[in-house]
């Protein structure tokens, strides 16, 4: 789950994710950039090669923000801090399913499949049989919503989404392992622990390694938290992951008021984390 933070690029687009919709000036990036150890010059090279590739844009000289169409993706970021509304009850031997006939496991080399792919792994989708892809219908979401959630963070929409029952209904067994609810349960443990402890010593670092380490533990938390497959209680500890959610959002408001206290006004915003994808 560690995002590799030594790309200049993810700092460049997890500084623009903080200022939303707004922009941000060459100078505040090139400054964060610098605070992660990369040079003006490699910064300025990354801004421009963002800019070439479409995925970021420059309104006016020296002003950047994400372009446009990142914006679906930003929200499905932010809905962690819905935690667990984002879910309802879950009617055990309901499923939603997810027919991908272009997604197969020895070919997800076009762009377009492994941004689908991609997709219904952040929904919680797991691949049970060639090109069928399945989840728990549990899903707060309405249907129609479910769909315009997914093309946004990159579904094709030929991808068939339909709830049903599996026939000779329950499901099988091996459907449960495709989620690794042990690996799920241990890892809601382990960042809570590491969030607990780093919460508590952050106030005696100094300034500059203080924002870095809230940035990098807060941004690691968060990514798990919005791909979550939240799964119901029949397969994982619940519990846990709400301890977790809660834990996030008080280490979220002590990774501000770190930022905040910054004497460069540049870095006095706290950048959020950019979810990694295949693209």
């Amino acid at each position: 789950m560690t995002r590799d933070r030594n790309k200049p690029s993810a700092v460049i687009l997890d500084m623009l994710r903080s200022a939303r919709s707004r922009h941000r000036t060459a100078r505040s990036l090139i400054a964060a950039g610098e605070l992660f150890g990369f040079s003006e010059n490699t910064l300025r090279v990354t801004l421009s090669r963002l800019v070439t590739r479409g995925i970021i844009e420059s309104p006016e000289r020296g002003l950047y923000r994400l372009a446009r169409q990142t914006d679906a993706l930003n929200d499905f970021v932010e809905r962690w801090r819905l935690g667990e509304a984002r879910v309802r009850p879950w009617q055990p031997g309901r499923w939603l399913f997810a027919h991908a006939p272009s997604i197969q496991a020895s070919d997800r080399r076009t762009e377009e499949t492994r941004t689908s792919a991609w997709a219904l792994g952040a929904l919680g989708f797991r691949e049970v049989r060639p090109a069928l892809f399945v989840r728990p219908d549990n899903l707060q979401l309405k249907p129609a919503e479910l769909r315009t959630l997914a093309g946004g963070i990159g579904l094709d929409r030929g991808v068939l989404l339909v709830a049903g029952q599996p026939q000779g209904n329950p499901a099988p067994q091996s459907w449960l392992q495709a989620w690794q609810p042990t690996r799920l349960n241990d890892g809601y443990a382990d960042a809570l622990r590491r969030l607990e402890e780093s919460a508590r010593h952050l106030p005696t670092q100094a300034a500059d390694q203080a924002r870095l380490e809230c940035f990098s533990l807060g941004g690691e938390v968060i990514h798990r938290l919005a791909k979550d497959p939240l799964l119901p209680s029949e397969f994982v500890n619940v519990q846990a992951r709400e301890a977790l959610w809660h834990a996030m959002l008080e280490y979220d408001v002590l990774g501000k008021d770190i930022w905040a206290s910054g004497k460069e006004e540049a870095l006095r915003r706290m950048p959020r984390p950019q979810l990694d994808m295949a693209r």
